[in-house]
């Protein structure tokens, strides 16, 4: 869980534009909308499944809900994407800037949702 939480946030602070999409397709939503399309619906099931099977062997915690995890490590990994305003131009700073809050959100994630040894 902690690797993929890195991949997203060098997703989006890689690809700003990408994270702006997809902010925008959720608000297009609107209040009780539903998943956009059969291919976005079968990637979150897809990642749902996976966490309640590494739950069922024994890898992850099982008293979260599969969905919880899922949206919370979303939340956390998207968090500075969500905050353009707050990272350094382009240039000197920014990559060791973006590698601290990378090692920052995987440290998170680690914490919440620690690996069991079950």
């Amino acid at each position: 869980m902690p690797g993929y939480a890195g991949r997203v946030h060098d997703c989006f602070t890689d690809h700003p534009e990408r994270f702006r999409l997809m902010s925008w397709g959720q608000l297009e939503l609107g209040a009780g909308g539903s998943l956009p399309d059969d291919t976005f619906r079968e990637s979150v099931t897809r990642k749902i499944e996976q966490i309640r099977d590494a739950q069922k062997a024994g890898h992850l915690d099982a008293h979260w809900a599969p969905v919880d995890i899922l949206v919370l490590i979303h939340q956390i990994a998207t968090a500075w994407a969500a905050q353009p305003d707050l990272l350094p131009p382009h240039g000197e700073g920014r990559a060791t800037f973006l590698a601290a809050r990378r090692a920052a959100i995987v440290a998170a994630v680690e914490r919440l949702f620690p690996a069991t040894t079950n």
